[in-house]
């Protein structure tokens, strides 16, 4: 299986999310079946506007040959940070997403040592993702009060991530 790096996004990744978020195929699971119609206006906008924040942690997924494959991401809120992964179609399938989920959710859990839970909300008819986030230790559970939504709520608590660590967090 190949190796992949998290590479914080920059400018230069922008018209690689541009033609990612705008094909259907990636964001068809996001409700999005023709993608999201972003412009460089808007995604130069988007950027600097996460950018700026504290909480928002964005990372291009690169293969062994540096090239761009996806995007993962998480909104850290308090005791809680928000997953996304999204990769190019050709990029699925392969171990990739597994290797770049468990290596977002690391940096989670090391960044924010106040961080107790990360989360998801994969599509019913995801399955693909479910079983991604089943292999990257994300199950199925109650959602805490303070994250509504009407989604289905997965997520991994620290204590069960350093359980699958054996009890090291380095």
């Amino acid at each position: 299986m190949a190796s992949i790096t998290l590479k914080p996004t920059s400018p230069d990744d922008l018209p690689f999310l541009l033609n990612l978020w705008n094909d259907g195929r990636v964001m068809k699971w996001v409700e999005f079946p023709n993608g999201v119609g972003e412009t460089e206006e808007s995604i130069q906008q988007w950027f600097r506007c996460k950018a700026s924040k504290e909480h928002f942690h964005h990372f291009i997924v690169l293969e062994e040959s540096d090239r761009r494959c996806g995007e993962v991401c998480f909104d850290l809120r308090g005791a809680y940070a928000g997953l996304d992964i999204k990769l190019r179609p050709d990029a699925q399938g392969k171990g990739i997403g597994t290797k770049a989920l468990k290596a977002l959710i690391n940096r989670a859990f090391e960044y924010c040592n106040e961080c107790k839970l990360v989360w998801t909300e994969p599509s019913l008819e995801n399955t693909a993702a479910r079983r991604l986030y089943t292999r990257c230790g994300l199950q199925e559970s109650p959602r805490p009060a303070e994250l509504k939504s009407d989604e289905p709520f997965w997520s991994l608590s620290r204590d069960r991530w350093l359980e699958s660590r054996g009890g090291y967090s380095g």
